[in-house]
């Protein structure tokens, strides 16, 4: 591919335009996640009736903000009923409220962040690139937005009950549930449940780069189990083994998915070559 297929630009960047347009990205990204944590740590979620309307409003309160209302509305979906909630030390509220803002900063910040890594990153892409990298952005955002979905409005509402169900079953009298142990259990969970609805996504994108042939996904189907349940081991919060099942056993379903996608995007190629063929 020649230079000439490189998307126009008035110059060559040196490294040390390079460094300042980095630094410029990275600077906007961090002000926006300041800002963001800075609202949901220190404004609380109110509505004022307007006309009949309930309109929604920020209030400065550092005692019970958007972070603790979001938080105890999780808190409320996913703890089974026989479970009481606990603190364990005096700080785990504080740290907890401060671990939800930056969680829900973050993820809110998100569009802001990808947008300046694709523009420091999309100078040095030719355009085909370019073109690829578009069509897998929408489906990646989707999937992982619809693997948190499922997480954390399916898999998790399951996983408390039956866990902490074993332990009834056990005799356990009463039962308990730590604000802090909740909260990153929850974290860590659903964010890889989100990454690994990715999968079909890599694999397509390994496939159209021309780095992995789509014969080559059915061919190590075996090792790719294997792997596929060690990455479920590793993103789990627990070792009990149910977790990691209820990872792995989509991520199969998703790996048949992503085959199908590169055997799909094979055959256009193909058929697109072969109509040039003809043509000529």
């Amino acid at each position: 591919m020649s230079v000439g297929d490189r998307v126009a630009q008035p110059g060559k960047m040196r490294i040390f335009e390079h460094l300042e347009d980095l630094r410029k990205r990275v600077k906007w990204s961090f002000l926006t996640i300041f800002l963001l944590f800075v609202f949901f740590a220190a404004f609380q979620a109110r509505t004022a009736d307007v006309g009949g309307v309930d309109v929604p409003y920020p209030y400065p309160n550092p005692i019970q903000p958007f972070a603790s209302q979001f938080f105890n509305a999780t808190l409320n979906f996913l703890k089974p009923d026989f479970v009481e909630a606990v603190v364990t030390s005096p700080a785990e509220p504080f740290v907890v409220q401060m671990k939800t803002a930056m969680a829900l900063a973050v993820a809110v910040g998100m569009p802001m962040i990808a947008y300046q890594l694709g523009m420091f990153v999309a100078p040095a892409l030719y355009e085909r690139e370019r073109k690829i990298l578009l069509r897998l952005v929408v489906p990646s955002v989707l999937l992982f937005a619809f693997g948190m979905l499922v997480a954390f409005l399916v898999v998790l509402p399951f996983t408390f009950q039956f866990l902490y169900s074993v332990g009834a079953g056990l005799g356990a009298q009463r039962l308990f549930l730590s604000l802090d142990e909740f909260l990153s259990f929850t974290l860590i969970f659903v964010v890889g449940f989100g990454l690994s609805f990715e999968l079909p996504v890599v694999m397509y994108a390994l496939t159209a780069a021309t780095l992995i042939k789509a014969a080559t996904w059915k061919k190590y189907w075996r090792f790719a189990t294997i792997g596929i349940f060690f990455f479920a081991a590793m993103i789990t919060p627990d070792a009990s083994g149910v977790t990691m099942l209820l990872v792995a056993f989509p991520m199969l379903g998703l790996y048949v998915a992503g085959y199908l996608a590169a055997s799909a995007h094979e055959r256009r190629k193909e058929r697109g070559r072969a109509q040039l063929r003809s043509d000529a």
